[in-house]
């Protein structure tokens, strides 16, 4: 039996998104999907697509920016891996393309280790919940948003801005922090025993930005164009679809469902993304539930597809590194820092 399907959060996951797909597809009249699909505007699809693809990129940038103060990581590198983290997040359970992503950057570029390309991988998520948050809050006054959409992104963004916080307060207290590493490594299982201090440095090296205001100034200004960039994607296929709205709308049903993905859910978040994106259009937009529908299944389908095809070519392309990925054993995927790397190009 695989080890996931003996993890409580698997089963908890995939009950809410059983339990947020029968919520999003309630009542729908599949025919009028059908219809809408069928009639939508197949250039504009295009064209969310492209701009799918310089979301991906704007995000390879500003994971780069991670990187500083280390130089020469090839970008080709950092979004292949990057889709490939995304790709495996989308067909696999409990997140597991984050360390493979960490693992395989590692192990195609020079002089990364899998613990700071990983704590890299921690800054960005941080980032990414604090731009999201931001876009909500600036996006609340021009429209008639609910209650429950304020209090919640207030109070989450708020512990996020904590966690960022605690995490520059740990870099600067380096030696500290490896010193108790190393006093509590005894109790770790003996083949980790002697890795545990170096890993810690590593991984210390990228929560750093976070307290190198040049750097994290640039790391946020690239979150702040690929969160504008995916809002335009939204709002394209919105318009794809027919729905003349505002693009204050495509900006809150962005939010609204990338804040909804912290949420236990199946890979893909398949259930959850279309039952947020489905009841943010109907209840706060006025929009009839099938177009909603349908626009949700596109809009996902172009998510969930796009970093798939990209993942699956870069991990064609470096199948000699990717076959050593230890998915089995997602803990061993530090070994990263034990295998000196080769340049993929």
């Amino acid at each position: 039996m695989p080890r996931f399907l003996r993890s409580p959060l698997f089963w908890i996951g995939l009950a809410i998104s059983v339990g947020a797909g029968v919520l999003a597809f309630r009542g729908l009249r599949w025919g009028e999907v059908r219809d809408a699909m069928v009639e939508a505007n197949y250039g504009l699809l295009a064209l969310a697509v492209v701009i799918m693809l310089v979301s991906l990129y704007f995000r390879a940038e500003r994971w780069r920016v991670l990187f500083l103060p280390q130089r020469g990581l090839r970008l080709t590198n950092l979004l292949g891996a990057m889709s490939a983290g995304y790709a495996l997040n989308n067909l696999l359970p409990l997140r597991v393309g984050e360390f493979a992503r960490a693992y395989l950057i590692g192990e195609a570029e020079e002089d990364v280790r899998a613990p700071h390309a990983l704590s890299t991988i921690v800054v960005e998520r941080t980032l990414d919940t604090l731009t999201v948050v931001a876009m909500l809050l600036v996006t609340l006054p021009f429209i008639d948003a609910p209650g429950w959409a304020r209090g919640p992104a207030l109070f989450f963004g708020l512990g996020v801005l904590v966690l960022a916080v605690a995490l520059a307060l740990v870099s600067t207290a380096r030696e500290r922090a490896v010193a108790i590493v190393v006093r509590l490594e005894r109790l770790l299982p003996e083949r980790w025993r002697g890795r545990a201090e170096s890993w810690t440095e590593a991984a210390l090296e990228g929560f750093a930005v976070l307290r190198t205001p040049s750097v994290l100034a640039r790391a946020a200004g690239w979150s702040a164009v690929s969160w504008l960039t995916s809002a335009v994607m939204i709002y394209v296929t919105l318009r794809a679809f027919g729905l003349d709205l505002p693009f204050s709308a495509a900006l809150f049903v962005t939010a609204a469902v990338s804040l909804g993905m912290v949420v236990p859910s199946s890979p893909g978040y398949i259930g959850v993304f279309h039952a947020i994106a489905i009841e943010s259009l109907v209840n706060v937009f006025d929009v009839e539930r099938d177009p909603a529908a349908s626009f949700a299944l596109v809009q996902h389908a172009i998510q969930y597809l796009v970093p798939i095809v990209i993942g699956v070519a870069y991990l064609w392309h470096e199948r000699a590194v990717w076959r050593r990925v230890p998915l089995s054993g997602l803990g061993d995927a530090t070994r990263a820092e034990a295998a000196p790397a080769e340049p993929a190009d």
